[in-house]
C-alpha cells in the first residue's frame, strides 16, 4: 500500500513538473474563451483548434496569431445569416476601408489601423466595450459617443467653424428639417434643426459620391432639400452645366462634377465670403460684387455679359438717399444685413438675384434666358420703383411709351414692352451717358440735359407732336449770370444736376409725374396737357408758382387787374387758351412754340409805335380785355429823346427803363413807352407782394406805376412842373400839344 502512494504521489508531482516546463506555445492563451458568446465569432478559440490543434471537416487548421477583427469577418455575419447589411453598408459608396487615411489627417489613437496603416471597420467600430452613452439603436458598436457627428469632426478636423473657415454652418438652422431628407436617412441633431455631419452624408449605404444622402451632381437636389428657393437657377445661364461646360471651380472640378450648385459654391474649403467656389478678382474691399466679376469680366465664363458704358452706380447708401426699399443690402464683406445698419451699402445681389428664374417669355425661348432681377415675372417697373418711388409716377402717363409708343425701341433695340417701361429711357447696364440714357442721341450739345428729351421731341421721334420751336424759354443759360437765384434744378455740361449749372429742359419739367398738385393722376386716355400738369415741376395754374420760382418779382402780378384769371376769365391767348389752361404768367407769354420771339408775347399785338406799347395795346384797346381802361392820350411827344443813364439799372429805386422800339431790348437814349413809367407785374410799387384780388379802382400812387418818387426822369426837362405833367399824363384834357422842334 504504501508502495502505491508513492507511485501516486511521483506521478502528481510528474504532472505538476511537466506542466510548468511546457513551452510557451503549448500554452493556451489567456484571452481565449471557447464559451458560445465568444466563439461564435472567434471560433479558432474553440478546443479543436487551440487545444487540440486540429481542424474540422469546414473549416482547416491554420497555425496563425491571435486573430484580429477583419471586414470579411464583420461580413461573416453581416451577409444576411444573422443581421443583412448588405444593402446598407456593403453596397454603393461607403467610408473607404483597406486604405491609409489621408497624409494630412491627424487620427487619434482612440482609433486603430491595421498592421498596414489602413482603415478597417474596426478602426470606427467594436464588438467589445461599448459605451452606454447612447442607446443600442444608435451606438452601433462605435468606439465613442459620435453625439451630433463629434465622432466624425475628431479625425475630419477643418470642417466645422461655418462661413468664417470656408465651411457649410453646422447648429440649428432658422428653416425647418425637410422631412424628404430625413425619410433619406439624414440625422438631425440633438436640438431642434439641428445640422450636423450626418445631415448631409452618410457613412454606410450611399448611391452618391461623398457619402451623401441625396443626389447633388446633376440637379444638386440635396442643396434644394433645404434651399428650394434657389431651384430657379436650373437651365439659366447662371447654370454652367450650359453655359460653361468646360469651367472649372477653385477645386478644379467642372460643373458637371461639382454638380450645379458646386460650379459657385463649396460645402467645405471655400472663400469665406458667400462659400465661394471661384477666384475672386483680387483684394477689392467690395467683396460683394467681387462674385459677380469673378465671371463677369473680360477673361471670366461671362465674358459677353460684362458692364459696357456707364452703369447704374453701386456701393452707395440707401438709407442716407432716404430711400427704403425691401431689398437686401450687403456689408463691405458680401454679409447681409438690415438696411438700417451705417454699413448697409446697394450691390449688384440688391437688384439681382443669382439664383433666379426667368419669366414666362424667356423660359419659351432657345435656350431659356433670366434677366435674375428680383422681381416677379420680369416686371422691371416693379424692382425700380422699390427705391424710386416718384419716378414711378410715370406709369399710365404719356411719358409710358408702353401706351404712347409701343412701336419705339430704344438704344438696345428693345420695344417698350419688352424693355418695360422704366428701360424705354433708361438701362442699368452699357448706357451711353451717366444718367443711364437708353435712346440714342444724335446731336453732341455743350449742355446734354436737353439733349436727352430731344432723343423724343424731335422731328421723327417719338413725340414728333410734340417739338420744341424755335419761339420758346430760352436753355443754356446760367441764371445767376442774370442776377437770378432759383430753387429749381440746374445742370452741368455732363447733365447731371449742379447748382452752378444752367437752365434745361428738366429744370422746369419733371418727366416722371404728369400732375405736379396730384401724384396720383397720369393723365390717362392722353389728355391735352395745360398749366396745371404737362409734367411740370411746380404748378403754374392757378398760382405761377413755377414761373415765380426764379422770376420772382414778376409774379407780383397774381391776383391784381392784371391777373387775368380775375378781371378776363374768358379771354384767350394766342393759343386759343384761356388762364385756366395758360397759368397767369401764360395768358400774355408762350413758354413754347410761341408766335411771337419778342419776350415771348401770348398775344396779338395793339397799335402803336414800338414794340412795348403794341403789346399793352393788344389789351387796353377797343377790343381788348382792358377795353375799360384805354386812356384817351398815352405817348410821350415823339423826337424827344429822353436820356437815362445812371436810371438804367434794375432794382434801383429811380429804375425808368427805355426801350428800342424794334426789338424791345433796353437802352439808354429813347422814346418813353408805356413800361417806361408802368412795372406791369406789380400794382403797388412800395408792396412787393401779390395782390389782393380785389379789383381796386387805381390811384397816381399804384396802377402799376414804378417807385419814381425821390427822383423822377420828368424833373430833368420839366422841373418844378415835373410833378403835374406826370400827374395829368393821360388826362387829355390837362395835357397841351407842344409842336416838335
Amino acid at each position: 500500500m504504501n508502495r502505491s502512494l508513492v507511485c501516486i504521489i511521483f506521478f502528481l508531482f510528474s504532472a505538476i513538473l511537466f506542466y510548468h516546463t511546457s513551452s510557451p506555445a503549448d500554452q493556451p492563451p489567456r484571452e481565449p474563451n471557447s464559451a458560445k458568446e465568444c466563439a461564435i465569432c472567434h471560433y479558432r478559440w474553440i478546443d479543436t483548434f487551440f487545444i487540440d490543434g486540429k481542424g474540422t471537416d469546414l473549416v482547416p487548421y491554420e497555425e496563425t496569431t491571435q486573430a484580429t477583427a477583419s471586414s470579411e469577418m464583420c461580413f461573416s455575419c453581416h451577409d444576411g445569416s444573422v443581421v443583412d447589411s448588405r444593402g446598407k453598408i456593403y453596397s454603393d459608396h461607403r467610408h473607404p476601408i483597406n486604405k491609409p487615411p489621408p497624409k494630412d489627417m491627424n487620427i487619434p489613437a482612440i482609433f486603430p489601423l491595421d498592421d498596414k496603416g489602413n482603415m478597417q471597420c474596426f478602426t470606427c467600430h467594436t464588438a467589445h466595450g461599448v459605451s452606454s452613452e447612447m442607446g443600442i439603436e444608435r451606438a452601433v458598436f462605435i468606439r465613442t459617443s459620435n453625439n451630433n457627428s463629434s465622432m466624425c469632426i475628431m479625425c475630419h478636423e477643418g470642417k466645422e467653424g461655418g462661413p468664417a473657415a470656408g465651411n457649410h454652418p453646422l447648429g440649428t438652422m432658422k428653416r425647418q428639417m425637410p422631412e424628404k431628407m430625413l425619410s433619406r436617412g439624414s440625422v438631425a441633431g440633438s436640438d431642434k434643426n439641428q445640422l450636423i455631419c450626418q445631415t448631409c452624408h452618410t457613412v454606410h449605404g450611399s448611391p452618391y459620391d461623398n457619402f451623401l444622402v441625396d443626389n447633388n451632381r446633376d440637379s444638386a437636389q440635396l442643396c434644394l432639400d433645404c434651399h428650394e428657393e434657389k431651384g430657379g437657377l436650373l437651365n439659366t445661364g447662371h447654370d454652367l452645366r450650359r453655359t460653361a461646360a468646360n469651367s472649372k471651380n477653385s477645386k478644379g472640378q467642372t460643373p458637371e462634377k461639382s454638380g450645379m450648385c458646386g460650379a459657385c459654391h463649396l460645402v467645405h474649403g471655400a472663400d469665406k465670403v458667400a462659400l465661394w467656389a471661384r477666384e475672386l478678382p483680387g483684394k477689392g474691399e467690395i467683396k460683394t460684387q467681387d462674385l459677380c466679376i469673378s465671371c463677369h469680366n473680360k477673361q471670366g465664363v461671362a465674358a459677353d455679359k460684362i458692364n459696357k458704358g456707364y452703369s447704374h452706380p453701386v456701393n452707395i447708401s440707401l438709407k442716407d438717399k432716404g430711400m427704403n426699399p425691401d431689398l437686401p443690402v450687403y456689408d463691405f464683406k458680401g454679409k447681409r444685413i438690415p438696411l438700417q445698419s451705417k454699413e448697409a451699402l446697394f450691390t449688384c445681389p440688391t437688384c439681382h438675384d443669382p439664383h433666379q428664374k426667368g419669366t414666362a417669355r424667356q423660359a419659351k425661348m432657345t435656350p431659356p434666358r433670366s434677366s435674375f432681377l428680383r422681381v416677379e415675372d420680369g416686371q422691371q417697373e416693379k424692382l425700380c420703383r422699390q427705391c424710386h418711388v416718384q419716378q414711378a409716377r410715370i406709369i399710365g402717363s404719356d411719358h409710358d411709351l408702353r401706351g404712347t409708343g409701343p412701336t419705339t425701341k430704344n438704344d438696345k433695340g428693345q420695344s417698350p414692352h419688352e424693355s418695360d417701361v422704366c428701360g424705354v429711357c433708361h438701362l442699368m447696364h452699357g448706357a451711353q451717358t451717366e444718367n443711364l440714357w437708353a435712346r440714342k442721341i444724335t446731336d453732341k450739345s455743350v449742355f446734354p440735359a436737353q439733349e436727352l428729351c430731344l432723343t423724343c421731341h424731335r422731328n421723327n421721334g417719338a413725340a414728333s407732336k410734340k417739338v420744341i420751336g424755335d419761339h420758346s424759354h430760352p436753355v443754356d443759360i446760367d441764371p445767376a449770370k442774370m442776377g437770378i437765384s432759383t430753387k429749381l434744378p440746374l445742370y452741368d455740361k455732363q447733365g447731371k444736376r449742379a447748382n452752378n449749372g444752367v437752365i434745361s429742359c428738366l429744370t422746369c419739367h419733371n418727366p416722371h409725374q404728369w400732375n405736379p398738385g396730384n401724384p396720383g393722376d397720369h393723365g390717362g386716355n392722353n389728355p391735352e396737357g395745360n398749366a396745371r400738369n404737362s409734367f411740370l415741376r411746380l404748378e403754374v395754374a392757378p398760382r405761377p408758382i413755377l414761373c415765380g420760382n426764379c422770376h420772382t418779382t414778376k409774379a407780383y402780378v397774381e391776383k391784381t387787374d392784371h391777373d387775368l384769371d380775375i378781371t378776363a376769365p374768358k379771354a384767350q391767348n394766342i393759343l386759343g387758351q384761356t388762364t385756366a389752361e395758360s397759368g397767369v404768367c401764360g395768358a400774355c407769354h408762350i413758354v413754347h412754340n410761341g408766335k411771337n420771339k419778342i419776350r415771348l408775347w401770348g398775344r396779338d399785338y395793339g397799335t402803336g409805335k414800338g414794340v412795348m406799347d403794341r403789346m399793352c395795346n393788344s389789351c387796353h384797346g377797343e377790343t381788348g380785355s382792358g377795353r375799360s381802361k384805354v386812356p384817351k392820350i398815352s405817348t410821350h411827344p415823339e423826337k424827344q429823346l429822353i436820356v437815362n443813364q445812371g436810371r438804367n439799372i434794375k432794382g434801383k429805386e429811380n429804375y425808368f427803363p427805355l426801350f428800342d422800339n424794334a426789338t424791345g431790348a433796353s437802352i439808354t437814349v429813347g422814346d418813353i413807352a408805356c413800361a417806361s413809367c408802368h412795372n406791369v407785374h406789380q400794382w403797388d410799387p412800395r408792396k412787393a407782394s401779390p395782390g389782393t384780388g380785389n379789383k381796386p379802382e387805381g390811384t397816381a400812387a399804384n396802377s402799376f406805376l414804378r417807385l419814381q418818387a425821390y427822383n423822377m426822369i420828368c424833373s430833368d426837362c420839366h422841373g418844378f412842373d415835373a410833378l403835374f405833367r406826370f400827374k395829368y399824363y393821360h388826362d387829355s384834357k390837362k395835357r397841351k400839344s407842344v409842336p416838335a422842334p
